[in-house]
């Protein structure tokens, strides 16, 4: 009995857990035309990270995650994946502001870490009549 309790929660923090280290790391905003007529010039774009270290559900969540950020931004758009690709990305624990005290420290505090990256693009939704 007690483990059906157990069970969803521990589904709620893997998830919470998961969703952690997934960013948007650029975005460009819609941007409309010079005159009402022209409408959207551009309908924007962006790129999603999330890490690819840990098991297969895990990243499997991660990737979900980073899929439905694409989707809120591009919100009232179709969001599109245009490249995907893995790399080792270093990994900072500390903020700019903090840069010359961990400087002195040395090298040793940075960290490598794969990554999985979307770039993706925000285009009209296609018609699902035709």
């Amino acid at each position: 009995m007690m483990f059906r309790r157990a069970r969803p929660l521990a589904l709620v923090v893997l998830t919470a857990l998961s969703g952690c280290v997934v960013e948007m790391v650029k975005k460009e905003r819609p941007r409309k035309g010079p005159v009402p007529e022209v409408g959207l010039v551009e309908t924007g774009k962006g790129e999603v990270r999330y890490s690819a270290e840990g098991w297969g559900l895990v990243v499997a969540i991660r990737r979900r995650v980073a899929l439905r950020r694409m989707r809120r931004f591009c919100k009232g758009f179709e969001a599109k994946i245009q490249d995907e690709f893995t790399r080792e990305d270093v990994d900072v624990p500390y903020h700019g502001d903090d840069l010359a005290p961990n400087l002195e420290r040395g090298l040793e505090h940075y960290q490598l870490a794969p990554y999985h990256h979307i770039l993706f693009e925000c285009v009209e939704k296609a018609d699902k009549r035709q």
